[in-house]
């Protein structure tokens, strides 16, 4: 059974989980939802003791908006 990927995060609406086939698309699923204005605060595997928390979720983050901000022109939303 191949290894599947979580992100859990809250908005108006609650809480939610939503499961990806492959890190590279759980990461960019949570990137959109933070830049929607959510707060992702888990990203993790089949095991809830093995996931990234919100501090390195804020870096990769940060990452992935990069090239945004250079050529977008967009502020970052976590206060850089």
């Amino acid at each position: 059974m191949p290894n599947r990927w979580h992100i859990q995060y809250t908005n108006h609406l609650g809480d939610h989980l939503e499961n990806y086939p492959a890190l590279e698309l759980a990461i960019e699923a949570a990137c959109r939802h933070i830049d929607g204005g959510c707060d992702v605060y888990r990203i993790g595997n089949k095991f809830f003791n093995d996931s990234v928390g919100k501090d390195v979720i804020a870096r990769i983050y940060e990452l992935w908006l990069r090239p945004k901000m250079i050529f977008g022109g967009r502020r970052s939303q976590l206060g850089g």
